[in-house]
């Protein structure tokens, strides 16, 4: 008796041990793809769509498919909502793109709240991970110049900064001009390093910091005249502007003609600034029209907008209204560059950035804009004193 019970259950292991591979060859996500398009006819005459392979992550699934002769790919995006039904998922987590063939990724465990701060590679800084855990990054050296960050309070923006200059600072080590129009809170960590060129904070200085790297751009251009280059080939000039509403103009202002005087310098550096390797990084968390103007908007290529107050605010970093129903996870935010994609940001405390910087270069003396003559001293082609 007591062999037939090991009998038994060695019988009933094995068929448990099999019931897993029994289920995900029944019942497989690419399975139910394969009935979803044949429910929504996607199909080209008696042909149908043919999963080739199906692979596990631990973000999910991802199916490689073969669509038949005579079905465009368009035809299978333009049903997305109705296959992320039919495969239980939310449309927001089921991506689909062509790359010699259909790829879906099917995302089915959720985004971590929180990711540990990594270095970028020379003018590439890490601003986040998207759904699969991939490392999604925004190039100071790339098609994409200057960078517009917005977002509500609390929501990411100032770690943001922070992990992005923190990443310069160990890499290429650009001029870097900081304007934190908040007495120098959030970005006075960086003041003292030697790649630190400029730090202002108050209006008087960051007209003092944009007219001079206003100046150093078209000496710049001239230099690239005289080269016949379409490029400048030196080290970057990077402006981080903390907070933007700050040069907002209010009915009877008494400095309304210093903000109007920095807002033109900023859209003409947006403008022109590129070439001359001349990048801005402008952040706000009170997106509006007047913020934000037109001018300055049509110019930056790269976007990173956290949860906003409402669907307005959302429009005037993004042009819709995603960012809006991001939900109420600091650090979440969506990347827009061509195209969107939403991340989790870095996350990286002042004091853990205190610890990396630590061993950077060091000024002398802590600069500040406390007087400014237009009669500035000549510069060299890789380097702005102020």
């Amino acid at each position: 008796m007591f062999g037939s019970i090991i009998g038994i259950g060695f019988i009933c292991g094995s068929v448990c041990s099999l019931l897993p591979h029994f289920f995900s060859s029944s019942f497989s996500l690419g399975n139910s793809f394969l009935s979803a398009c044949k429910t929504l006819n996607l199909v080209a005459g008696d042909s149908q769509p043919m999963v080739n392979a199906e692979y596990t992550h631990a973000w999910g699934t991802r199916l490689l498919v073969g669509l038949p002769v005579g079905l465009p790919s368009a035809k299978v995006f333009d049903n997305r909502n109705a296959i992320a039904e039919a495969l239980r998922v939310s449309p927001d987590n089921l991506e689909i793109r062509y790359d010699d063939g259909l790829i879906l990724d099917i995302i089915t465990q959720p985004m971590p709240s929180k990711v540990p701060y990594r270095a970028g590679t020379a003018y590439r800084v890490c601003v986040g991970v998207n759904k699969r855990g991939e490392p999604r990054y925004y190039d100071f050296d790339g098609p994409y110049p200057h960078l517009l960050i917005g977002g509500i309070s609390g929501g990411g923006k100032s770690v943001m900064l922070r992990s992005i200059l923190t990443s310069l600072a160990q890499g290429p080590a650009p001029e870097l001009y900081l304007c934190d129009l908040k007495g120098g809170v959030e970005l006075g960590i960086f003041r003292g390093l030697e790649c630190v060129k400029g730090f202002a904070t108050e209006l008087g200085e960051v007209l003092q910091v944009t007219t001079k790297i206003e100046a150093e751009m078209k000496r710049r251009y001239s230099v690239m005249a005289a080269n016949g280059s379409q490029s400048w080939a030196g080290n970057k000039a990077v402006l981080v502007v903390d907070e933007l509403a700050d040069f907002k103009v209010r009915p009877g202002d008494p400095d309304r003609v210093i903000k109007a005087a920095i807002k033109t310098k900023l859209t003409n550096l947006s403008a022109k600034g590129r070439a001359a390797g001349v990048i801005l990084v402008l952040a706000t968390q009170r997106p509006s029209a007047d913020v934000v103007d037109g001018l300055i908007k049509t110019n930056i290529a790269a976007s990173i907008c956290f949860r906003t107050r409402d669907d307005t605010q959302s429009r005037i970093v993004l042009d819709h209204n995603g960012a809006a129903d991001l939900p109420d996870i600091p650090g979440r935010l969506i990347f827009q560059t061509a195209h969107d994609e939403t991340l989790q940001g870095p996350f990286l405390t002042a004091e853990d950035a205190k610890k990396i910087i630590a061993g950077l270069p060091q000024r002398e003396e802590v600069i500040r804009h406390e007087s400014y003559t237009d009669q500035a001293e000549p510069m060299d082609g890789n380097s702005l004193e102020l």
